[in-house]
Formats: C-alpha cells, structure tokens, sequence
C-alpha cells in the first residue's frame, strides 16, 4: 500500500488539506477594519468541504488494489478541490479591503499538484498492469 507512489502523493494531498484548516489562506478586513483570518474552519461549509478532500484522499490510498476505484476516487477528490477553491473565492469577495493570500493558498496549490501527481502514477500502474497481461 505504501510502497507504490500513488500512496505517498495521497498521503501529502490529505497532510495539506488538513493543514490548510489551522493556517489562514486569505487575511483581509471587513467594514470595521479588523483584521480577518479566512482559514478552512471559517464556516461549515468550508469545513464540510475540506473534510471531504481529506477523506477522500485518505480512502482512495486504501484501494491500492483495485486502480480503476483508486482512480475514480482521486477524480473525485480533484474535482471537490476545485469546488473547494471556488468556495474560498466566493468567500474573499464578501471581504471589503484588499488582503494578503495566507501559506493555506500554497498548500491548496500543493493539494491539486499531488492529486494530480497521484492520478498519473495510477494510470501508469493500470497501464503497467494491462502491458504484462497482454504479454502473457
């Protein structure tokens, strides 16, 4: 389980997806000025949703045995990143001064750059494993 890549790129995916609940990914101010951390526990929804990107990268490294799910899975995990990051986006316009994006923005980066890097490597197995079939 751990020892294939895909594994590894799915466990660094869910460290930065629950990172990005303890550190701020956008600071602004709202109409009375006072500074405001956005972080990944600023609402339910926001925090619904990067649990389930968590969740969803955690259980897709246990199903190293069967690719096509552990595919599947990580697709889906991209695509609730991305809502995620539309959330966040919706969430730093109701801020009224301009702000500074936070380290939880690099990590929400990193998130879709591992899952991405997941989802090449597990094709690469599928791909691997289709190549010796054939050739038995």
């Amino acid at each position: 389980m751990i020892q294939r890549v895909q594994s590894i790129w799915l466990l660094l995916a869910t460290i930065a997806i629950f990172l990005t609940m303890q550190f701020a990914t956008y600071v602004g101010a709202h109409q009375n000025d006072v500074m405001h951390l956005l972080k990944g526990t600023e609402n339910s929804l926001l925090v619904l949703m990067t649990s389930a990107v968590g969740v969803t990268c955690m259980s897709a490294i246990f199903l190293f045995k069967n690719r096509k799910l552990q595919l599947r899975i990580a697709l889906i995990a991209l695509f609730l990143e991305f809502v995620l990051a539309f959330l966040y986006i919706r969430e730093i316009t109701n801020l009224t001064t301009k702000g500074t994006f936070g380290i939880a923005s690099i990590l929400h980066i990193a998130v879709v750059l591992f899952i991405a890097l997941a989802l090449r490597n597990i094709s690469a197995d599928e791909r691997m494993v289709k190549d010796s079939n054939r050739l038995r």
